[in-house]
């Protein structure tokens, strides 16, 4: 009878060993699902991470190349419009200046005789003041100085165009009706 015992001992710890084997390998197997699903899961990260990295990249190289092409752009400068200062000093020999105020409501009715005077043959150069702008209200007055010998002296109390003659006033127009006329 004692090795019937010792055989089922030995049978016995052959089964507890099997299942020890078992039970490490379903650890095992459980363990490295484990693993492989946590690798999975940090690599998809790194792929969103990846993807939002290079579209973040697209978008604002597309956004500076497109602030690069604007600012790139010739940019050209208007010399009709001069300063209250600058209207003794202009180059011609001979040129009117147009005292208006831009934003008014009758902007656009000097602006249009302006622009139809410029547009004929053989005329003077013309150039305007914005009496509306705060760099030129050192000119704005109640009343006018047709007399003006320099930038300081002028005074102008309603629209008005100046010919200038060798940089000196040589005439002095006011209101609407007057100017019109001068400039056909």
């Amino acid at each position: 009878m004692a090795k019937k015992v010792n055989t089922k001992n030995k049978t016995k710890k052959k089964e507890n060993n099997k299942k020890e084997l078992n039970s490490k390998r379903i650890i095992e197997t459980t363990s490295s699902k484990e693993t492989s699903s946590a690798v999975k899961c940090i690599v998809i990260v790194l792929v969103i991470l990846v993807l939002v990295y290079l579209l973040t990249i697209f978008i604002t190289k597309n956004s500076t190349d497109s602030v690069v092409k604007e600012t790139t752009e010739n940019t050209t400068i208007q010399y009709n419009e001069i300063l209250v200062g600058t209207s003794f000093n202009q180059q011609d020999k001979e040129y009117l200046v147009l005292f208006y105020d831009v934003d008014a409501d009758t902007g656009s009715t000097y602006y249009t005789l302006k622009s139809d005077y410029e547009a004929k043959d053989n005329t003077l150069p013309i150039y305007y003041v914005d009496l509306g702008s705060k760099l030129n209200s050192d000119c704005i007055s109640s009343e006018k100085n047709e007399n003006a010998e320099n930038a300081s002296e002028l005074k102008i109390n309603d629209t008005t165009l100046i010919k200038f003659k060798d940089n000196k006033i040589s005439d002095y127009i006011v209101g609407y009706e007057d100017i019109s006329n001068y400039l056909k």
